[in-house]
């Protein structure tokens, strides 16, 4: 190694990590092309964007004119689509259990003639309600075409009584409620879902690459090298191990901002700096946290077991699918010690939202707290384990 490099404790290390990188294509692919095909998987898997085509099944005992406009306007609706029309409500759970449909519309016998005699009528809307992520926008089409067919008849029948238009409109519908939705508009899941489970994915590889690169050290008893690539300094050792990542990680996240913001269309709407700043504290963060997991146990097995235990059920506990207000006490408590928990409200009100600067400051120290407290952790940690010799080598 030049005397230059040797100058610089910095400099040598993050060149000896660079070599060593290098040599396993395994922990290199680990930074670049698995978590890269994976984050596009992810992306592949919501990029439709809106549910579309949900199957369902009518049972129509009516067999009408009516009824079969009903049908109709379900299957021209978007997201539903007609799987099948059957006689018994029998061949219809049927269907439902072979998840060849998720709801079934049962119309009416006589529906026809009983609104024909200004008689109301109420046509069912059955489903199975363990897929809610199925049923849910299913529910919500059902009842709209449902609804504009009932209003249809509706108009229909006062304007034959003498009523204008306008006037019939009037009274079928006295108070108005107006929905406007923001920032989503079009309630499109791209944003909702595949933006955040990008970064849900990139986070678990952030902790891994941490607790990979310090962990092998111990495990391979090669510390005095290590430190001697540092000129025995622990502080520039351990920042040198986790320099590449950070750099690899920041790339990632370029990455995405290129496929969502430039290729999808999904341009960041709020401050470029707070997202820039909060995803840098997001990544410094969990190349903290893997650190100290892996020099506070001093076995890679177990802080790779501690990674997993932390990162893969984290996005449970961000409240992108449940509620973080309605979960119990210890599980906000839990989701609350998440550094995701506080980065992805940053991201969905800055990316989508649109928000400003100053409504990212908070998320953004507390994603600085944490790299700090586990930085300072791993540090100390780290202190005590290269003068313990006895303590390396453990799986």
């Amino acid at each position: 190694m030049s005397e230059e490099l040797q100058g610089h404790p910095l400099r040598s290390a993050i060149a000896r990590e660079w070599a060593r990188l290098r040599a396993d294509h395994w922990d290199m692919a680990m930074l670049t092309a698995i978590p890269l095909a994976l984050i596009v998987f992810a992306w592949w898997i919501f990029s439709s964007g809106i549910p579309r085509d949900l199957p369902l099944v009518i049972v129509d005992r009516d067999h009408s004119v009516m009824s079969r406009t009903l049908a109709r306007m379900l299957e021209q609706s978007p997201g539903l689509h007609v799987a099948d029309s059957v006689n018994s409500e029998a061949e219809a759970i049927a269907l439902l259990r072979r998840r060849e449909a998720f709801g079934i519309v049962f119309i009416p016998a006589d529906m026809q003639r009983d609104i024909s005699g200004a008689r109301s009528v109420k046509v069912q809307w059955a489903y199975n309600a363990q897929f809610p992520s199925y049923t849910g926008s299913m529910t919500r089409d059902v009842r709209t075409v449902v609804t504009t067919m009932s209003v249809g008849i509706e108009l229909q029948a006062r304007a034959k009584r003498g009523s204008a238009s306008v006037q019939a409109k009037e009274l079928y519908e006295p108070i108005r409620t107006r929905a406007t939705s923001l920032y989503n508009e079009n309630g499109s899941y791209e944003p909702a879902l595949a933006l955040p489970v990008a970064f849900s994915l990139l986070h678990i590889f952030v902790t891994l690459a941490a607790v990979t690169a310090v962990g092998r050290e111990l495990r391979m008893a090669t510390v005095p090298q290590w430190l001697a690539s540092a000129r025995g300094n622990v502080a520039a050792a351990l920042a040198a191990k986790l320099a590449i990542p950070l750099l690899a990680f920041a790339v990632h996240t370029a990455l995405i901002v290129i496929l969502f913001g430039a290729l999808r269309g999904w341009a960041v709407a709020g401050s470029v700096l707070a997202l820039g700043l909060g995803t840098l504290c997001f990544i410094t963060a969990y190349l903290a946290m893997g650190a100290f997991l892996a020099a506070a146990t001093g076995s890679l097995r177990a802080a790779l077991s501690a990674c997993a235990f932390i990162t893969a059920p984290a996005f449970a506990f961000t409240g992108q699918g449940f509620p973080i207000l309605a979960m119990p006490l210890a599980a906000r408590v839990w989701a609350e010690s998440l550094p995701l928990t506080h980065y992805l409200p940053l991201l969905n009100r800055t990316w989508i939202a649109g928000a400003p600067l100053r409504y990212g400051i908070g998320d953004i120290a507390v994603l600085l707290a944490f790299t700090v407290v586990f930085g300072g952790l791993a540090y100390l940690f780290l202190l005590r384990r290269v003068k313990q010799p006895d303590s390396w080598g453990k799986t």
